[in-house]
């Protein structure tokens, strides 16, 4: 198991930086999507909201494979680029406990939804996607 940088806990735990998700299905259907409230919740775990009750192709893809890739990236006007891909392993749905708890606050609050679970994922590498990195490996 990889553990994340602080780097790449600070950008993920920026609200602000777009993250996307993709997962692959068990017949190898790819499939993309942003999401925000993914968060850092410690240096090897990965969390974000769900609020749609696991019926996305994002859960339906982790639930049989296990298989997920995470992008953060913070792009400004001119280089240096901050972006990292992180490849992990799908590892439990939270519908109560204090990570779930956190995001249904942070959510209710910020959004006004209410969210149906926290999906969790095990960091197992960590890649800088920086263009000067060229996707080297740094954890």
């Amino acid at each position: 198991m990889a553990k994340l940088p602080p780097e790449v806990i600070a950008l993920f735990q920026d609200p602000a930086v777009p993250k996307m998700v993709a997962t692959v299905s068990r017949d190898g259907e790819l499939n993309v999507t942003p999401k925000t409230s993914m968060t850092a919740v410690d240096d090897e775990t990965l969390a974000f909201a769900d609020l749609y009750g696991r019926t996305t192709r994002t859960f339906k893809n982790l639930e049989e494979t296990g298989k997920v890739a995470i992008v953060a990236m913070k792009v400004p006007v001119a280089p240096p680029f901050t972006t990292f891909q992180v490849k992990g392993t799908y590892r439990e749905y939270l519908t109560s406990g204090p990570v779930f708890e956190q995001f249904a606050g942070a959510l209710k609050a910020a959004m006004g939804v209410v969210i149906s679970g926290v999906g969790t994922v095990k960091v197992d590498a960590v890649f800088s996607q920086a263009p000067q990195d060229k996707g080297k490996q740094i954890a």
